[in-house]
């Protein structure tokens, strides 16, 4: 009988040995597509970027503009690569860490969803009146140039209402990059 309980014992270890071991297994990663079908029915927003195919080492220059008190700020690279202020007076200095910050925010930038626009579609509702209240432009150095106009924020105040070059859409843009850029406008990372 203490043969068969000690057989018995030894299955039940091996099973339970083998169960072990299959649970430890990692699993594999899942597809892009899958997460996104995942976060998609969970309600969690899926971010998109403005400018899929754009690099930080593309951009030429880029201008931060108040539309409406004509307010700018410049950075572009110089003939070495680096970030320069072109409008800076001699006593000012570009702080060059900020400035690629900027550049990789605004390559970075994303959206959650866009509206289409129409015929009828009021832009005024949208924070446009006529331009907005804040304009990105981005010189790349093959020469091709992209803007945004930021418009207000939605009544929800996480997005912001956005028009990009003359893609007939409106997009709704994550506030926290949007703010930063505004803030550099504000502020210049000049020292």
């Amino acid at each position: 009988m203490n043969r068969r309980v000690l057989l018995v014992l030894l299955l039940l270890f091996l099973a339970l040995a083998a169960v072990a071991v299959l649970q430890t297994r990692p699993q594999p990663a899942p597809s892009l597509a899958s997460l996104r079908a995942t976060v998609t029915a969970q309600g969690t927003p899926v971010y998109s970027r403005v400018f899929p195919d754009m690099a930080v080492l593309d951009i030429q220059a880029i201008r931060l503009r108040d539309p409406n008190s004509d307010i700018e700020f410049l950075i572009s690279r110089g003939a070495d690569g680096q970030w320069t202020a072109p409008d800076a007076t001699a006593d000012e200095r570009l702080d060059t860490d900020t400035a690629s910050i900027i550049a990789r925010t605004v390559v970075l930038l994303y959206y959650e969803r866009t509206l289409p626009l129409t015929d009828s579609t009021n832009l005024r509702e949208y924070g446009f009146n006529p331009n907005g209240n804040l304009f990105i432009e981005v010189l790349l150095r093959n020469g091709e140039g992209h803007a945004v106009a930021i418009g207000t924020l939605s009544g929800s105040r996480t997005v912001y209402y956005a028009l990009v070059d003359d893609r007939q859409e409106l997009y709704l843009l994550e506030r926290a990059p949007v703010d930063y850029l505004a803030m550099q406008l504000a502020h210049p990372p000049l020292t």
